[in-house]
């Protein structure tokens, strides 16, 4: 992935600073004359309004960023606010697989949900929540986001050095070769971006740090993550939520 930036922007040094701790290219876009090669290449840019990334230099092309104002009522996941259901008042959660942190939020718009850790080891994604949350405008927005804390590390590593026990812990692998259609930009991104993965053991491993449950966000026609049946499921049209019981 190359970063794009902005030779015009007044913070010069503290935009190269972070392109180099991203250890990403700095790609100055006025000067590349064939757009259509790079029709296929994210760019992570540095605007004056925030970060994000982009697939491609077309102007029309959409940004692609963690944007929890508009989440915040334009996406609404039924079928995950069910899985919370019948936890403890003032709950909290570990995600695993952070990602966008838009299941994260969705998470935390649960009444009863006090707090919510999110695991990234892409450093590169973790700076896009980070920047969402600082972009953040709606005063309730910000107060589901209140609830976040932020760890950039492996999983497998964090869990193992976890002492802790946690209500619920949610993991979301990444699908791959399930769906012959385009998933929508965001996750394409992450399929993209993001290394394939071993997730083995994971789920094992969570079982013995939930008090009260392990949620698993699986394609409907994936198999069972670590082949472990689940206490119940509920399916939707795609998604399949698998639900460990540990009490």
């Amino acid at each position: 992935m190359k970063l794009i930036f902005e030779n015009s922007s007044e913070d010069f040094d503290q935009h190269k600073q972070l392109a180099l701790e991203l250890n990403f290219e700095i790609v100055d876009v006025k000067q590349i004359d064939e757009i259509k090669s790079y029709k296929d290449t994210y760019f992570f840019v540095i605007s004056d309004d925030r970060l994000f990334i982009k697939k491609g230099l077309n102007k029309n092309t959409k940004p692609i960023f963690s944007d929890f104002d508009t989440w915040l009522d334009n996406y609404d996941d039924k079928l995950l606010q069910n899985c919370l259901k019948t936890l403890p008042k003032k709950f909290n959660c570990l995600d695993l697989t952070a990602g966008f942190a838009k299941d994260a939020f969705e998470i935390s718009k649960d009444i009863k949900c006090s707090s919510v850790h999110l695991i990234e080891k892409e450093l590169w994604l973790f700076k896009l929540i980070e920047n969402g949350i600082d972009r953040a405008s709606l005063k309730d927005a910000n107060s589901l986001l209140s609830k976040f804390r932020l760890t950039c590390q492996d999983n497998v590593s964090f869990l193992t050095n976890y002492s802790r026990k946690v209500d619920l812990i949610y993991i979301d692998p990444m699908f791959s070769g399930v769906q012959k259609a385009l998933a929508k930009r965001h996750m394409q991104a992450l399929r993209d971006l993001t290394s394939c993965e071993s997730y083995e053991g994971l789920l094992e491993a969570s079982l013995e740090k939930a008090s009260d449950r392990v949620i698993v966000k699986r394609h409907k026609n994936m198999s069972y993550l670590d082949g472990i049946s689940p206490t119940r499921s509920l399916e939707g049209k795609v998604i399949r939520y698998d639900i460990y019981s540990t009490k």
